[in-house]
């Protein structure tokens, strides 16, 4: 049994196998996902598991090399694109049209709760050497 980290075994392993340019999304409780894409669902109601909580876990798990959030999280939801910055993220803004796009090629997503508009970050993995 693991002492530290993230527990939930489906999470673990999805993170764990993320490989050098591979892309998940961290999202809200209301972000469509195609059927056929991976999604580990944390959300067991309005509100919770939140956005900064998942995002705060995840993030301190992988190495990050881009990431992505709709532009309109800026002035929609201001708090969480400060909250990502926090994390060490320098999201980039992008339409909304096409971060739903790119959604669409994840490896997997991890579906928060949230019930905050536009709370969701798009993440390339990087490497964790050199």
């Amino acid at each position: 049994m693991k002492r530290t980290g993230i527990i939930h075994a489906e999470l673990a392993r999805r993170l764990a196998g993320l490989r050098h340019t591979d892309t998940f999304v961290v999202c809200d409780a209301g972000l469509p996902l195609p059927p056929t894409t991976p999604c580990i669902d944390l959300g067991y109601r309005y509100g919770q598991a939140s956005f900064t909580d998942v995002t705060t876990v995840v993030l301190a798990d992988v190495v990050v090399e881009h990431s992505w959030v709709s532009r309109d999280v800026l002035t929609v939801s201001p708090q969480v694109h400060r909250h990502l910055q926090g994390l060490g993220l320098a999201p980039e803004p992008i339409e909304h049209e096409l971060f739903k796009a790119q959604v669409r090629e994840v490896a997997f997503a991890v579906r928060t709760g949230e019930d905050t508009f536009y709370a969701n970050v798009l993440c390339r993995a990087g490497v964790a050497f050199g």
